[in-house]
């Protein structure tokens, strides 16, 4: 009996690990052309970064350096914003120097991406179920077989291609796959952000937004708060007295930042979230409108920026983000500026001459034909990852990805060998399609 018809092994054509943006994009995507799509997310909500970690700026969807805002991306991307304007769940683009960003509610993004994956058709989503186990195909007519592990026990997938989103490159690491790292010393340190209520007045509007980051970084400098707190963002979300505060947070003390050891990962959300509550304490205590300040939102896990890569058949350099590559095999752009947060205390930005091409190779293992990437597992370098990882780039990627890894397995090819330009037609003609409440 061959494993495609043995009854504990199901079979799909295209198996998405990780449910952030870029996997719930991919999926979509590649049940959408029409493969049948397993999503498998290892916590209970989909939506990655954004409703774990309650990042809640959407960068990345729109053109740099215009007068108004353009969104950047024909397909999902786009259309997941207008979803989450309709649905109250984000606000107008901001400006931030030359580029805008979304601000959006994760909760009602989670719920968005819910209900697109549920009445997707020919896509399954298991929820709270963790990749155990990898063997990836290592030619174009080989199925790759995963081992997934839930409360239920242990099941095993058998898929024509896999699409890592992981963020952590999971899939590939654990399939053989060549995968890149940067030091622990100059990896992206993560984020930890809350979300407050109660905040009274104009505590936190305009140039009183600037005035708070300052006082927090005047305490931490001065030894009035500890020396972690220094970088503090503080951004509305829409409602009265309702705000979302970010703090960067550095290494824990005397150990390398190390996003790969989950126990390191929660030790370091233990020790940000005591550096958060001495900040809420800081400002009831000394700013004007914070008094009756309470917690509304807890993160569940930090934030984490970079992490693992896959080496991909082409590999976005700096040089490539800055100088604007227009390559003929793009299938998604990219138009956020390098923003890399070597040092918790603040960013360092590049911007780039326009827009960068981000090629079909870029997504493609250079090891493995049938395993795709997108999101922070996309190939590049650190430096060009600084402006690869957010949330609108992700979310074009996913798609992108998804759509070639239904278009291969139909014709029985490797992912690198479905022409972009069809791709980019995929994308353009579901353009006015709507897969979100």
């Amino acid at each position: 009996m061959s494993a495609a018809s043995r009854p504990d092994v199901e079979r799909f054509d295209v198996a998405v690990v990780g449910g952030g943006p870029a996997g719930i994009a991919a999926a979509l995507a590649a049940s959408a052309a029409g493969a049948r799509t397993l999503l498998c997310e290892r916590d209970a909500k989909l939506g990655g970064n954004a409703t774990q970690a309650l990042v809640h700026t959407i960068c990345g969807l729109y053109l740099p350096d215009v007068e108004y805002e353009q969104l950047a991306h024909p397909g999902l991307p786009s259309r997941l914003a207008l979803a989450l304007q309709r649905a109250d769940g984000a606000g107008q683009p901001e400006v931030a120097g030359r580029v805008r960003y979304l601000p959006i509610r994760p909760p009602v993004l989670a719920d968005l991406a819910a209900a697109a994956c549920a009445k997707a058709d020919g896509l399954e989503v298991r929820m709270d179920t963790a990749l155990c186990g990898a063997e990836l195909a290592s030619r174009a007519l080989e199925a790759s077989r995963l081992r997934l592990r839930s409360a239920e026990g242990e099941t095993q997938v058998e898929a024509g291609a896999v699409i890592d989103t992981s963020g952590e490159s999971a899939a590939g690491s654990l399939g053989g796959a060549e995968t890149e790292i940067a030091a622990g010393a100059k990896l992206q340190r993560p984020s930890y952000i809350f979300r407050l209520e109660g905040v009274e007045g104009q505590a936190f509007a305009g140039f009183e937004r600037m005035r708070l980051t300052a006082a927090v970084a005047h305490e931490a400098r001065g030894g009035g708060l500890p020396p972690e707190c220094e970088s503090l963002v503080v951004r509305g979300d829409g409602r009265p007295g309702s705000l979302y505060a970010t703090l960067t947070v550095p290494p824990l003390a005397g150990r390398e930042y190390a996003p790969l050891d989950r126990d390191y990962l929660e030790a370091l959300r233990v020790h940000a979230h005591h550096l958060a509550v001495a900040v809420v304490d800081y400002l009831r205590a000394n700013r004007p409108g914070f008094a009756g300040a309470q917690v509304a939102e807890w993160p569940t896990r930090v934030g984490v920026r970079e992490s693992r890569r896959i080496a991909g058949e082409f590999v976005l350099t700096r040089e490539d983000v800055i100088g604007g590559l227009r390559d003929p095999d793009e299938v998604a752009i990219s138009t956020w500026p390098i923003e890399l947060w070597e040092d918790h205390r603040r960013p360092r930005y590049e911007y780039p001459e326009s827009p960068c091409s981000i090629p079909l190779g870029a997504l493609v293992s250079r090891t493995h034909p049938m395993l795709g990437m997108a999101g922070r597992c996309m190939s590049s370098t650190h430096e060009a990852l600084g402006a690869l990882r957010v949330i609108g780039t992700a979310l074009a990627t996913g798609e992108a990805i998804g759509i070639a890894a239904a278009f291969a397995c139909d014709a029985k090819t490797r992912l690198a060998a479905v022409p972009a330009k069809k791709v980019r037609r995929r994308i353009a003609a579901q353009a006015e399609s709507d897969p979100f409440p």
